[in-house]
């Protein structure tokens, strides 16, 4: 039986006991509506007969009507009373159908058909116990004392000022100075590159990928109809000789590049290769489209100091350290495109949520944030140095060996397809990433996208402790 009194928001907060009381009842009397011990229609006790055939006060009576309402099982008429509501009550006895988390794994998850998942290897979240939950429950406490939450209209174009402003004071920190004016507040990283996408290329244009890369970035440009031009990604970050060849050839309006521990290969731009990158983008006229999302695990330096927003939009995400489900990101970029991406943004959604961008700026002042940042990048570390040694005992090819950041890239100790190997691997309770998903033209490579904070599970080693014999 799902409880009913889950939708309930009640006008004073009641004790404890009272509460299990007022479930409990809620619970009873949709269940008996449920079974036809009231038919539809029928008139329900008043407030008080309910009072006092269940022993609770009037007002717990009439929270337990206000849940039932909220619930659809019951209708409230004024002047007369309560009423079973006419309308067929579904009966929760049919288990729900599976629904899986959204990332770029998540269409392989559905084609499991149910199999039980023990380890998503290759996710690309942090699992719940590492994220600031703590953080996130004392914001929210904070945030229902406060009196003058941002509730009415649709907010700032740009996204709630304070929080802008607190932004542009850790982007000093990081080397980059902004302004206020230049900081778009979006539902995470993906809206930014969304937003960039759709304001900066046209159809038929050109743009420069990773090879591999971000996928929602590959489906992005699809949609707007612009080729993709690839270059690897190396150990030292984007091959940008290749990218001076295809440049001499190519004409294209941006380059998109993933900087701190890139998306699926957990390498790290130098500052060579950021060098060489502006100076091709200033020879080129190419716009810089730097993915930082990472930037909170190993603040390091940025496309985007390095040439002060001239060239480079700069995108990053509190999604990885906070909370996915927090969707709180930014981005920051010249006054003029700052400002047609926020109007581009209000068209789309007409803003994002001040109510989570108040949280968030709790969040990043409370002190016990840069407590939890530097717990998680000893607990990651500590876990790229295991995930890496059991690998290797195991037969398991590295890539790279990053040592931070969320994710290796590696190659399995089997010669079987990768179609028969993600089989097999999900036939085991193991959910791998296939390479394939992070390339631009989607064919496949014996690679794979490995979470080293979703890899301690016994039934990953098993499997691949079965392929090397």
């Amino acid at each position: 039986m799902n409880s009913v009194v889950r939708v309930l928001e009640p006008k004073r907060q009641l004790p404890t006991t009272q509460r299990h009381v007022v479930a409990r009842t809620a619970d009873d009397l949709l269940s008996q509506i449920q079974s036809g011990t009231f038919a539809p229609g029928a008139r329900l006790p008043s407030v008080r007969q309910l009072a006092r055939e269940r022993k609770v006060s009037p007002f717990s009576a009439a929270e337990i009507y206000n849940a039932l309402v909220a619930a659809g099982a019951v209708e409230a008429q004024a002047g007369l009373g309560y009423f079973v509501t006419r309308r067929r009550i579904a009966r929760p006895a049919e288990p729900r159908r599976q629904e899986f988390p959204t990332d770029s794994v998540w269409e392989r998850r559905r084609e499991t058909l149910g199999q039980p998942i023990k380890v998503d290897s290759g996710c690309g979240w942090l699992p719940a116990d590492w994220l600031h939950g703590e953080g996130v429950r004392a914001a929210l406490r904070s945030a229902a004392r406060q009196p003058n939450l941002h509730m009415e209209g649709y907010g700032n174009p740009f996204g709630l000022p304070q929080l802008r402003a607190h932004l542009s004071t850790l982007l000093e920190a990081r080397g980059l100075t902004v302004r206020e004016d230049q900081i778009v507040l979006t539902q995470g990283a993906s809206q930014a590159l969304d937003l960039v996408v759709r304001e900066c290329l046209r159809p038929g244009d050109a743009a420069i990928v990773e090879d591999p890369g971000y996928p929602p970035l590959f489906e992005m440009l699809k949609n707007r109809g612009v080729q993709m031009l690839s270059i690897a990604r190396t150990e030292g970050g984007p091959d940008v000789e290749a990218l001076a060849s295809l440049l001499k050839r190519r004409k294209a309006r941006c380059v998109f590049t993933n900087t701190t521990y890139h998306n699926p290969t957990g390498t790290t731009t130098i500052l060579p290769i950021a060098h060489r990158l502006l100076e091709l983008a200033n020879l080129y006229d190419l716009t810089i489209v730097e993915d930082d999302i990472f930037s909170d695990l190993a603040p390091s330096t940025t496309l985007a100091s390095l040439d002060e927003l001239k060239r480079v939009v700069y995108i990053s995400s509190f999604s990885k350290t906070i909370s996915p489900g927090l969707r709180a990101g930014f981005l920051a970029t010249s006054p003029a495109l700052a400002s047609r991406l926020a109007r581009a943004k209000v068209t789309a959604s007409l803003g994002t949520s001040e109510l989570l961008e108040q949280l968030t700026l709790q969040i990043l002042t409370q002190g016990h944030y840069r407590r939890h940042l530097k717990r998680l990048r000893e607990r990651l570390a500590a876990a790229h140095t295991r995930v890496a040694r059991e690998f290797e005992a195991r037969g398991v090819e590295l890539a790279f060996r990053p040592q931070a950041g969320l994710f290796l890239w590696a190659k399995l100790p089997s010669r079987e397809p990768v179609g028969k190997l993600w089989r097999m691997a999900a036939g085991e309770g193991v959910l791998l990433a296939p390479g394939e998903l992070f390339r631009p033209d989607g064919s496949a490579i014996d690679y794979w996208r490995f979470n080293v904070a979703q890899c301690g599970g016994p039934e990953l080693l098993r499997f691949v402790e079965t392929l090397q014999r």
